[in-house]
This record gives structure tokens, sequence and C-alpha cells, in this order.
């Protein structure tokens, strides 16, 4: 199975140095954060995607994801504006060889989102496919917001136009929407596109830890993932953006990729 790192977890990183660490430390891709103040963004003209591209194949890393942050639940905006960014989002994704591009529920977590809104996000979902086609990229759906489940994220995946959407597995917001992994890895068979491992202390302490020193069943998601053979992707996605008080995966990087390796090996 192939490692993927997220630069979610080193903000302070240009896109060349996320990829030089990630291959330096055994990693073979890259979640890629998008946005204004992110790795990359959809307002770089193609000289620097060019340049992004180039510094993947250097390090020998992949784009597995642009990780985007269109929001379908967002009814504060209208719908032509998600769906253009969503576009964007795919173009960038297919200039710099990614497979996947991720896209967030985005209603308020906790809050379960109305019949109405659900049927508006999807609507909105089935245009960014639409626009995909021929771009050698597809849409995945992450697991998160005011859609932490497979149940709940499935429900958008069944509108018209939405069959080809694949799903992120974020493993952190599975638990806490107390769906256990079997349940989860059941019901995204033949829709996974990769897992997101991270640890945490608790519900109410969501700042990250190193790989399987907090509390999320992280042996069983990996063990699940690797039995059922449901995705070829594990990705570390270490939220130190959001703490930027924790340690640096300059630091943890290796032991985190080692971490999985051991966790993903068989039982003799």
């Amino acid at each position: 199975m192939l490692l993927a790192l997220s630069t979610l977890g080193c903000p302070e990183l240009s896109l060349a140095e996320a990829a030089a660490l990630a291959g330096g430390q055994g990693y073979s891709g890259l979640e890629l954060r998008s946005g204004p103040d992110a790795t990359v963004s959809t307002s770089a003209p193609g000289a620097d995607r060019r340049r992004w591209r180039r510094a993947l194949d250097d390090a020998g890393v992949q784009a597995l994801s642009i990780a985007s942050y269109v929001k379908l639940c967002n009814v504060a905006i209208d719908d032509d504006a998600v769906v253009e960014a969503g576009r964007a989002e795919v173009r960038l994704a297919h200039d710099l060889g990614a497979p996947w591009v991720r896209v967030f529920p985005g209603g308020t977590r906790g809050v379960p989102a109305t019949a109405a809104v659900e049927q508006r996000a999807a609507r909105r979902l089935a245009a960014i496919v639409a626009a995909s086609e021929g771009l050698g990229v597809q849409v995945a759906l992450e697991t998160h917001d005011s859609h932490p489940t497979a149940v709940d994220v499935l429900r958008l995946l069944a509108a018209d136009g939405c069959e080809q959407v694949s799903v992120i597995w974020d493993a952190l917001h599975t638990w806490l929407g107390r769906e256990g992994p079997d349940d989860t890895a059941r019901l995204l068979e033949g829709r996974l596109a990769y897992l997101q491992v991270k640890d945490v202390a608790s519900s109410d302490d969501l700042a990250p830890l190193p790989l399987g020193e907090g509390v999320l069943p992280l042996y069983q998601c990996l063990a699940l993932v690797r039995d059922r053979n449901l995705t070829d992707w594990v990705s570390w996605e270490y939220e130190r953006a959001w703490h930027p008080e924790a340690p640096s995966l300059t630091e943890l990087g290796e032991a985190g990729c080692r971490w999985v390796t051991s966790a993903l090996t068989p039982p003799a």
C-alpha cells in the first residue's frame, strides 16, 4: 500500500520543500492543500503549475489529491460560485497529475443538513462531476462537517450524476460521528478513494498527536482497508496548520511512515 502526507501538516513549506520532505521520508504521495494561503492555488498561472509538477517529479512523489475547500452545503454561496470553484480545482488537479479532488460536505459539524440542503448539495456535486469529464480527475467527498460518517456522505452520493464520486475516509470524523470502522469499511467498499489517518487525545482535544499515541481506532481502520483491499492509498493528515505549536513533520514524518507501514503489516 502507498503512503502519502497532507501538506496541512507542513504549512510553512513550499510545494517543492514538502515534496522533498515526503520523498525523503518514504512517502509516495502528497495531498496538496489548495487555497489563497495554501500549498497550491487555482489562481496560479501556467508557469507555476508547470514548476510545481516538475518539483513533484523531481522528488518522485505523486500528487494524490487537490485538497480543496469547496463546501457543497454552504448556502451562503450561490450555486454557480460553488460549481465554478469545483471546476477550477479539477483543472488544477489535471495540471498537477492528481487523480482526485477533495470536496467537503461543508455544513456545520453536529448539525444535520436538511433534505433541501442535501438535494442542493448533490446538484452542485453532480455539476462539478460533469465538468471533470475527460480530464482524468475524480471528485472525492470527505467524511466531514455535517456529514461525518459513511452513512451521511452516501446520502449525497445516491443522487443522479454522483455515481462516480469517491469517498475519502477521514478516520477522525467517522469516529466523532460514532460510526464503527467495520460499518464504514463495509459501506465504502467500491467507493473509497483513500483513508486519512491522524490521532488525537479525545473528542474534546483535537490537537494532533503522533500516530498511535491517541484514542482513534487506527489499527482497526488500517487492517480493514488492507484485508478488504479497499484502496491503494493511506494518507497522514497531521493538522499542524491549525495547531502550530505541534511538533513539525520534519521531526515526526519518518516515524509516522514507519508506524503506518508496521500497522499495515499482516500478522504472521
